[in-house]
């Protein structure tokens, strides 16, 4: 019966509707042929042929199997009162049969239709299960490390660099790399030193689990024979050994500087995030030679703030790291008594990283705001809010005073060549 059933499926049971029968009557009139439809036994066994295949296929394959057992009567001298009777019941049967296969049929259908319904808003609820656990990890996460922005970080590194006269010790890398924990989700790194080449790299600082340094590791091979950071994205490497990413320093005294990222969360492995390490890295490694080199700026223009001189030869350097590091916004005034108050509220108005610088030349006034690691749409902001604010507290001298005002993005020529652009000085002949 398992093997009948199979085929007549595709054929929606008329295949078994004529087989079935047919076999039975085959049999039942070899093994008794004075009655091949058993109706003198005790239960009309045949009968069952037409109910069954009424209750898988419905009403007219089941008619079909009845006709078959029913020409039996054509070719046997059964009585004919008899054979009406037979035919009656086994309509009847079968009538009652496929009403109940099509009540069946509607009702697993629904029940089946259900169960996809229920099965896929489950899913739906899973998945969204699933994105509010992780985003209620990552809000703990920070909530529990207390983040901080990118200018405050670099504002307080800077703070402690100052007082260090920009060399790079213990206490600070450790602190740099707490910061990269909050600010790009690193969860272990590990800050080496070397003094000169030939000599071996000493743990200056480490975050997280470090391992033993694998100076084998692909990544950290390349970054120190190229003498520029990588990252296993730039190699295309398959697979990781220690290092996602290294980023390297070397100074012109033959100091080097290595930062090895060993683990990220998971979501903050992004291309965004190593931009952020490199940048704070390369930042902090050159606070020294900034602070050397910007002796010559503060030589050519004395007003110059030495925080001024730094942070443009910093951001100097970093323009040749990554494409958009900072801009300069310059305004330009008519020298005069009133202009004291426009400057002294503009200054008020500085965010943290913010340096400004105010220079006298002929009868002119500069200001140069140096907003670093800002993009146009911070700048213009920043423009937004000022003069907004200055509208309010002092607009007579605004209008009396002001000429006019533009933004510069520092880009990687010189510094010195860079500030002679902002105070619109000409090129020495």
């Amino acid at each position: 019966m398992g093997m009948l059933t199979v085929l007549p499926r595709r054929g929606e049971g008329w295949f078994e509707a004529i087989l079935l029968p047919v076999l039975a009557l085959l049999l039942s009139n070899f093994l008794n042929p004075q009655d091949p439809l058993l109706l003198a036994q005790d239960f009309p066994w045949l009968l069952i042929i037409p109910l069954l295949i009424a209750l898988r296929y419905a009403f007219l394959p089941a008619l079909t199997s009845s006709v078959i057992l029913a020409s039996v009567f054509l070719w046997h001298p059964y009585p004919l009162v008899q054979g009406l009777a037979v035919a009656a019941g086994t309509v009847l049967v079968v009538l009652i049969a496929s009403e109940f296969s099509a009540y069946w049929s509607r009702r697993e259908t629904g029940r089946a239709l259900e169960e996809e319904i229920t099965a896929t808003r489950l899913r739906q609820l899973a998945d969204d299960l699933y994105v509010t656990r992780v985003s209620l990890d990552r809000l703990e996460q920070s909530l529990l490390y207390q983040p901080v922005s990118v200018r405050t970080a670099v504002e307080e590194l800077r703070q402690s660099l100052a007082a260090n006269h920009g060399v790079l010790n213990q206490e600070i890398a450790s602190r740099v790399l707490y910061f990269l924990n909050q600010l790009a989700g690193v969860q272990v790194a590990s800050w080496y030193a070397c003094n000169g080449s030939g000599t071996s790299p000493n743990l200056l600082a480490s975050f997280g689990n470090v391992v033993s340094l694998d100076d084998a590791d692909p990544v950290w091979r390349q970054a120190l024979a190229e003498g520029q950071s990588q990252n296993i994205a730039g190699l295309e490497l398959g697979q990781i050994q220690q290092y996602l990413s290294v980023h390297v320093y070397k100074d012109k005294m033959g100091v080097q500087h290595c930062l090895g990222i060993e683990d990220m969360s998971f979501f903050a492995i992004s291309r965004e995030n190593l931009q952020i390490i490199e940048v704070l890295f390369q930042y902090l490694c050159n606070y020294a030679s900034a602070i050397q080199f910007s002796q010559q700026v503060l030589q050519r223009w004395p007003d110059c703030p030495p925080e001024f001189a730094v942070d443009l030869l910093q951001l100097q350097r970093l323009a040749g790291v990554v494409p958009q590091v900072g801009f300069c916004i310059r305004y330009v005034f008519l020298d005069g008594p009133e202009v004291e108050a426009v400057v002294r509220k503009v200054q008020t108005l500085r965010r943290g990283l913010d340096v400004l610088w105010l220079h006298r030349s002929d009868s002119r006034l500069y200001l140069l705001v140096l907003l670093p690691f800002s993009g146009p749409s911070a700048v213009d902001g920043y423009l937004q809010r000022v003069e907004t604010r200055i509208r309010e507290c002092c607009p007579t001298d605004w209008e009396k005073m002001f000429q006019r005002r533009d933004s510069l993005q520092i880009d990687r020529s010189e510094a010195v060549t860079q500030i002679r652009a902002f105070l619109e000085e000409r090129e020495p002949g």
